[in-house]
């Protein structure tokens, strides 16, 4: 609710189904207040 998406398009990103805009992606990051390669890949950014 509070990213204004339904369950079903949560379902469908959960799934697989679906990806989410670069939009979405940035509210996903800052709702859960990590960065958008972590939502990618699981994990943070390192320089090499």
């Amino acid at each position: 609710m509070d990213l204004n998406i339904s369950r079903e398009a949560l379902s469908h990103y959960e799934n697989g189904k679906r990806e989410p805009s670069l939009d979405m992606l940035n509210k996903l990051s800052k709702y859960f207040n990590v960065s958008i390669d972590y939502l990618i890949n699981g994990e943070e950014f390192k320089k090499q």
